[in-house]
């Protein structure tokens, strides 16, 4: 049985970690030889003090793989026969580098693909679609590096060279997606100068965007393809968002372009534009009744996170209805349970949702009982935002199993109105033995890094929740406990802060 006591609530994810593999080291180990006598017991080892230790010898260098042995003596030849730029020597060049980076050998590797770019500009022009693959190889290896300056330089002469060679061609939408995504992943890992930091988000969303109206002209404007580039776009907002209450009257925002893209109330309707398509979209493809309950509630949960509570309140509204049949007097009246139309507010919002998201008009369909997805949407604490990279908290748990414990409750709108750290002590009720060892058993949290902990609470009473709902109606949470495993190293990174 686990007894409880608060104590103070004085007491927060890198978004990439590398991971860096080495070579086990072998040791070579010398043993004495034992002679043995021919049909007698053993012979006694003797040891001379006096004779001179011999040295260890190091490990030989293990073989190099006869592959690359293979690829070299070709491209020696290669050169020897037709000079320093031989056709089809960027292949060769590419397939060595590739094999030294299954070796993790990615110094090397980033060289030989360095000179592959070089001879592909030289022998085929500047932007040159043969050499994509070879600074895509490239960018990986100096990623496994950690060079993430070049990285980004990298990236950006490869989405001019894609521009270029990929134009009118679906692999230019999928160019712009990593390329989006990689944007994104430099505004994480802070690449470059502090000042150019937004830049990235800026880059990340025209990517995006230049995606989405891509997909539009190849596919059409209800295609499920043009999801993918929607998320992202969904993901910048709410980074700009962030970014501009974090930053309110910097000197960051003082591009033009830039100024407009973070102006807080435009953020807001982009980004209700953005989850509306995403609900039409799906809708039109025959998403099931939870379904749209899942996407009206991001859009509730856009509002709840903008701070727009009758918004959110309504979206949510929604959601419940699509879920969750009406009583047998409302649904025998013919009331309306349920409007699925998502639109701007009036002409002045749709323009403000400039960049050529359109917004789906869909009709309601009827209600389904659907109790498991009520209980994913409306029963739990959900952290706002609900999106993989973006999420405000670090890993928990939903019991008292980690070594920070903490307690809270939230109100009918989602926020936090009491918090704190709790100890978690074992006793053991079965014998008097047992019950002698009793200190034995307490458990005290080993977390000493205080000011990780602070961090950690002042980020969560920051953080906005999906508020619980109850007979279709926002209803205040009782007692949560919930445990974190702090990593000291990893406190420091924490994503996303409202």
């Amino acid at each position: 049985m686990a007894h409880t006591r608060p104590l103070s609530a004085r007491h927060g994810l890198p978004l990439l970690a590398l991971i860096f593999i080495g070579v086990e080291p072998f040791f070579a180990s010398a043993q004495n030889p034992v002679e043995e006598a021919a049909g007698s017991e053993a012979a006694p080892i003797v040891i001379d003090m006096a004779a001179p230790v011999e040295p260890e010898r190091a490990a030989p260098s293990p073989a190099e793989p006869d592959t690359l042995g293979v690829y070299r003596r070709y491209i020696t030849s290669m050169e020897e026969s037709s000079g320093a730029f031989a056709p089809g020597l960027t292949e060769q060049l590419l397939g060595l580098g590739l094999n030294l980076q299954a070796l993790n050998r990615h110094a090397e590797a980033a060289t030989v693909l360095k000179r592959g770019v070089h001879v592909s500009r030289i022998q085929s022009g500047l932007y040159a679609a043969d050499q994509i693959p070879l600074l895509k190889a490239e960018i990986r290896s100096l990623s496994a590096l950690g060079r993430y300056d070049e990285v980004d330089e990298h990236q950006r002469y490869l989405a001019r060279v894609e521009s270029e060679a990929l134009e009118g061609t679906p692999a230019s939408i999928a160019a712009l997606l990593e390329q989006g995504a990689w944007a994104e992943q430099a505004w994480d890992l802070g690449v470059g100068d502090q000042e150019a930091h937004p830049e990235h988000l800026a880059r990340s969303w025209e990517y995006y965007r230049l995606a989405y109206n891509q997909s539009t002209q190849h596919f059409g404007d209800r295609s499920l393809a043009l999801l993918k580039p929607l998320e992202g776009m969904l993901r910048l907002q709410y980074r700009f968002a962030a970014l501009q209450r974090e930053n309110a009257g910097s000197s960051a925002f003082d591009g033009s372009s830039f100024r407009q893209a973070s102006a807080l109330g435009g953020a807001y309707r982009r980004g209700e534009a953005v989850l509306s398509t995403i609900l039409g979209i799906k809708s039109l493809n025959g998403s099931s009744a939870g379904e749209q309950a899942y996407d009206l509630t991001r859009l509730g949960d856009w509002g709840r996170w903008m701070g727009r509570r009758s918004d959110a309140q309504s979206y949510y509204d929604k959601a419940w209805r699509r879920i969750t049949p009406p009583p047998p007097e409302v649904a025998e009246s013919g009331a309306d349970v349920g409007d699925a139309q998502v639109a701007p507010e009036d002409e002045a919002a749709a323009a403000n949702a400039e960049d050529s998201i359109a917004i789906t008009q869909i009709e309601a369909p009827l209600p389904e009982d659907d109790p498991v997805m009520r209980a994913a949407l409306f029963e739990t604490a959900t952290p706002l935002p609900d999106i993989d990279t973006l999420r405000p908290l670090p890993p928990f748990r939903r019991d008292a199993s980690g070594s920070l414990v903490v307690q809270f409750q939230l109100n009918e709108a989602g926020k936090i109105t009491l918090l704190e750290r709790i100890t978690v002590t074992a006793v053991s009720e079965n014998t008097e033995a047992e019950a002698s060892e009793e200190a034995d058993d307490t458990v005290e949290p080993e977390v000493n890094n205080d000011r990780a902990i602070d961090r950690l609470l002042r980020k969560m009473r920051r953080t906005r929740f999906r508020p619980r709902y109850e007979g279709g109606k926002a209803v205040e949470t009782g007692m949560i406990v919930w445990s974190f495993d702090l990593n000291p190293a990893g406190t420091d990174a924490m994503a996303l802060q409202p």
